[in-house]
């Protein structure tokens, strides 16, 4: 009877070192915001700006060739909240990276304004096109593989969603 008292505050023990570990395990990404997961899949937009903290920004303009909705949306959240949308169909795709304030995102030393847009740097490498602007105090970096036309589309008809 005597070994059972000894495993009654045993198991208590355990039960609360745990819990501790536990709290520990969940309040260090509120303590230390670098070590918080990611990225994180998301559904959809409007799970996009319920995580993210802030509403997307996307163009109003979608080839037919990329599709109606975006084929994944992912967030990061360490540094800052940064939304991955991507737009993905036969070969043809739209990624946006998109993030409050900060830093512009680093371009080549060869990237120039795209005309008619503000705030904007371009760049082709190959194939792809390459676009960095500054809305709404958002910096939003697209990279599609749709012609350099098609840049501008986007950047003129970028709306909150």
């Amino acid at each position: 009877m005597g070994g059972l008292k000894g495993s009654f505050s045993f198991v208590v023990i355990v039960a609360v070192v745990m819990a501790g570990l536990r709290v520990l395990h969940l309040g260090t990404p509120l303590v230390f915001p670098a070590t918080r997961p990611g990225p994180i899949a998301i559904a959809d937009l409007d799970e996009a700006r319920r995580r993210a903290g802030f509403s997307p920004i996307i163009p109003g303009y979608h080839p037919a060739s990329l599709g109606a909705e975006p084929s994944s949306i992912s967030l990061l959240l360490s540094p800052a909240p940064t939304l991955i949308i991507v737009w993905r169909q036969n070969g043809t795709y739209l990624s946006l990276t998109e993030h409050r304030g900060g830093k512009a995102p680093t371009t080549p030393p060869l990237a120039v304004p795209l005309e008619d847009v503000p705030d904007s740097m371009w760049w082709a490498t190959g194939s792809e096109h390459h676009l960095v602007v500054l809305r709404l105090g958002f910096w939003i970096d697209m990279v599609t593989n749709l012609p350099k036309q098609d840049l501008k589309r986007f950047a003129d008809t970028l709306t909150i969603y």
